[in-house]
């Protein structure tokens, strides 16, 4: 007996490492090397206050959606996430903004959800199949699924990794009290629940699982249906799951104010279609082609919204026969549910967990492979539920059977490269964007996100070529006018400019960033007052748009009219601190008026908020150096010069400050500096560094004499 126990241990934890090594060696292994925050990502954590501001705002954290934007605002998503975000803000806290260990805390977790998907598995009753077998195949396709990257590799994916982690927990808790489950237990469920809302939404479908789980645990499926009926009806925990699922619900909408989210038709043009039967036919396509992702994802792309899935017409549409290939699965499983239990509750755990991504409420996407997390549970079981059963039917076959284990061998290795490949696209932007046009290259947003890329990059001629790309495609496409608009105004093109910008604002007239743009090609071209009737546009679509009243200000600047320009720079940054052109405008109009004492004070309070920003920083070393606090104004142009190695003026401006300082060496060897970083730029380091060669010849030949 105990060699048994010691033998049945280590075939568990050889298991369970095994499972761990997979995750490992598709995911991490040195694919963490170089990752950087990519798409959704970046405003859900870098541009995120909510995430990346000290002391801690608990207020703005939980009457926040997941983007930073106020849930009662009419622009936010209405994603309610609190637990996710602050988790977010203990890394920011602790560790610091970095991709790479938000990342590996995704992979931990996904390790996490291996070896409790295993252990469930393992503690199911299916007389049909080996459930010992079923768990550590599941489990194994589970950790090496080429679908979860996007929820691993992307770090917004926690959101899926922590719900997925809850609804295991809660369906093991199910398991383990078949039989008697008391109220303790659906207590526990129920307060895990509202818990997992906070981190994702879908949680809300944990208790329904927990149902079916309890159903076919109890072998309730054998009974009459009659009987069955009677019995679901008289089960108090079913009810209390019930009630308890409604008043969450009910809370949950009652913190966002009963309102619901609206998004655009870039976002989601089934939702948007004015007829009924082509946003039935499509959403029920779109169901369709989630479970091929899963059965076969070679075709994996971060956004497939614009220009990837056409959208289904008419009932003589080829792409239907998917639709009717997988509700006659349903049915065939419905048929059988009582002699293959197992696939039936295979096939239920993957519905479920999927019902509020599924379209029956409108979501801001088209496809989300991440949404796939959890429901994947269920896929994943339902697929090695078959290989079993077939397996098990080979038992006269052995040649059959061998063929069978090769088979699964190969699609493992498969897996585990196409995830290894999938998780290299993740690292960063470039090949990401890159991996989608693959996929979908009449994808819209996909060539805007390229020209967007680009732009940052300084690449202007692939983004004027991708900006137009995704025009050609979307005409309407707002944002890509807009930016286009923008691109044009940087290469001094004013006209073309406002043309596109005022074709942003016929696709979309409630565009406070189109007005914006408007007023500042507007101000670039002399039109005052039209550009300050487009700020206040912009302003009247988004109250507290504090880079409308920077630019505002810079406006007020140009007119020379001092005291409104000072006023709306402080507007901008008492909205968002985080306006480091605002600070240094407001810096730079006090140190110009001679207020150096006020323009010190002001700048402690600009570097509470932006501690490393090297424009703020530059002012107050120059500040100081006016006043002759020379020490420390040493201090911080040294941190500049650190920040930045290669900028001219600065070590221009520190040499200065050594001439004043009459530090000879040191100013000379900061003149050199700057001469040798760019020539060109450096005319005052060069004139500066003569008069002081030339005065110290003439003090030497003095001093012979």
């Amino acid at each position: 007996m105990l060699d048994l126990a010691h033998k049945a241990t280590l075939h568990s934890m050889v298991c369970q490492a095994i499972l761990v090594l997979i995750c490992l060696l598709c995911y991490g292994c040195g694919g963490l090397t170089g990752a950087k925050f990519v798409f959704d990502d970046t405003v859900a954590i870098v541009k995120n206050r909510d995430v990346n501001s000290l002391p801690t705002n608990w207020t703005a954290i939980f009457t926040h959606d997941f983007w930073g934007a106020s849930l009662l605002s009419s622009d936010s998503h209405k994603s309610f996430r609190p637990l996710t975000t602050l988790m977010f803000h203990c890394e920011y806290a602790l560790l610091g903004l970095s991709a790479a260990h938000m990342k590996f805390l995704n992979l931990l977790l996904h390790c996490v959800n291996t070896l409790l998907m295993w252990r469930l598995i393992r503690s199911l009753y299916v007389p049909e199949v080996s459930t010992a077998r079923w768990a550590i195949l599941s489990a194994a396709l589970f950790a090496a699924h080429p679908i979860h990257t996007e929820a691993v590799s992307g770090v917004v994916g926690r959101a899926e990794l922590m719900f997925g982690m809850i609804h295991l927990l809660c369906l093991l808790l199910t398991v383990a009290n078949t039989g008697r489950l008391g109220p303790q237990t659906g207590g526990l469920i129920m307060l895990l629940t509202a818990v997992g809302m906070l981190f994702k939404e879908s949680a809300v479908t944990i208790p329904m699982s927990c149902v079916l789980l309890d159903y076919f645990q109890n072998g309730y499926y054998h009974l009459r249906f009659k009987d069955q009926w009677s019995l679901v009806r008289t089960r108090i925990s079913y009810l209390f799951y019930l009630l308890g699922t409604l008043g969450l619900l009910t809370a949950r909408l009652w913190w966002q104010d009963f309102e619901t989210p609206t998004f655009k038709e870039v976002d989601n043009p089934v939702a948007h279609n004015e007829h009924v039967l082509t946003r039935g036919l499509s959403q029920q396509y779109l169901l369709v082609m989630n479970i091929w992702l899963m059965l076969c994802p070679h075709w994996l792309c971060y956004d497939w919204a614009l220009g990837c899935v056409k959208l289904v017409t008419n009932i003589w549409d080829l792409r239907l026969q998917g639709v009717i290939g997988f509700y006659s699965i349903v049915l065939v499983a419905l048929m059988n549910f009582r002699r293959l239990p197992g696939m039936m509750l295979a096939l239920g755990s993957m519905i479920i967990p999927f019902l509020p991504a599924s379209g029956i409420i409108c979501v801001g996407f088209v496809i989300a492979e991440r949404t796939l997390y959890v429901p994947s549970i269920g896929f994943c079981m339902l697929s090695i539920y078959g290989f079993l059963y077939w397996y098990d039917c080979s038992t006269e076959n052995t040649h059959w059977r061998t063929a069978l284990r090769i088979f699964l061998m190969l699609l493992f290795t498969v897996m585990m490269i196409r995830t290894r490949q999938r998780a290299t696209d993740w690292l960063n932007e470039e090949q990401l964007f890159k991996s989608a046009l693959q996929v979908c290259p009449d994808n819209a947003k996909v060539h805007y996100n390229i020209a967007r890329l680009a732009t940052d990059t300084g690449n202007n001629t692939k983004a004027f070529q991708h900006y137009h790309k995704a025009i050609q495609l979307y005409p309407n496409y707002e944002s890509a006018l807009m930016n286009l608009g923008n691109l044009y105004r940087e290469h001094g093109q004013l006209s073309t400019a406002e043309e596109y910008i005022r074709l942003a604002l016929q696709a979309y007239p409630a565009f406070p960033a189109a007005w914006m743009n408007l007023g500042i090609v507007q101000s670039a071209q002399g039109k005052f007052d039209k550009a300050l009737a487009s700020y206040e546009k912009a302003l009247k679509y988004r109250a507290n748009f504090a880079v409308c009243y920077y630019n505002m200000g810079n406006l007020y600047l140009e007119q020379k009219r001092y005291a409104e320009a000072l006023h709306h720079w402080q507007h901008a940054v008492a909205i968002n601190p985080r306006q480091p052109k605002a600070w240094a405008n407001i810096l730079t109009m006090l140190d110009n008026k001679g207020l150096q004492d006020d323009a010190l004070r002001i700048s402690n309070q600009a570097l509470q908020h932006l501690p490393n920003d090297v424009s703020i920083l530059f002012i107050r070393a120059n500040v100081l150096g006016k006043l002759k606090q020379y020490t420390e104004a040493e201090v911080i142009y040294k941190r500049v010069v650190e920040l930045e190695p290669h900028n001219t003026l600065y070590h221009t401006n520190l040499g200065v400050l050594y001439h004043r300082w009459d530090k000879t060496q040191e100013a000379i060897e900061a003149y050199r500096t700057a001469i040798s970083i760019s020539a060109a730029r450096a005319t005052t380091a060069r004139e500066n560094l003569s008069k002081l060669l030339k005065r110290l010849e003439r003090e030497a030949q003095v001093t012979q004499r």
